[in-house]
């Protein structure tokens, strides 16, 4: 049995994405979120780029970049990018490799840490964090105690 499925019934629709994803997009309107026929020869043409897929990335990923140097959320989005460790698609004009060389071990545990704390808040075990995020329980626990939170079960409710 998966993870999610002893808690998908129980929780709020949506509320599990949001804790395993507590970091959202920049909202407005972003470069990429309209076709540039200047840039790319199609709409698909340009999301495959930005999904990270680019038909011919010689030329896509330079035009990508350059939407994203033109775009008002770029700051927002870099933000984005770093905090939420995207692992699959073109953001704030860079590949996911080029964001992966900066990463750096805080970044993991805070992410980490903000997912516990959002699951947490849904009054998810610990066990089940535990497995959610692939981590042994006694590092979810000491994550707790880091956030002020003391329990190590809490079942679920409705």
């Amino acid at each position: 049995m998966e993870p999610h499925d002893e808690i998908e019934n129980v929780l709020p629709p949506d509320a599990l994405f949001w804790a395993m994803e507590p970091f959202g997009p920049p909202l407005g309107e972003a470069a990429c979120s309209t076709w540039d026929p200047t840039r790319f020869s199609t709409p698909q043409e340009q999301q495959a780029a930005f999904d990270g897929e680019p038909n011919a990335p010689e030329h896509d990923m330079p035009q990508a970049r350059a939407m994203c140097c033109t775009c008002p959320l770029l700051d927002s989005c870099r933000r984005y990018a770093h905090d939420s460790r995207d692992d699959h698609v073109f953001l704030a004009g860079q590949t996911v490799e080029e964001r992966r060389k900066k990463w750096r071990k805080p970044g993991e545990i805070a992410k980490r840490r903000r997912r516990v704390a959002e699951l947490y808040v849904l009054n998810v075990p610990t066990a089940t964090i535990a497995r959610l995020l692939q981590r042994d329980e006694s590092l979810i626990r000491s994550d707790l105690r880091q956030l002020g939170k003391n329990r190590s079960h809490v079942p679920l409710t409705t």
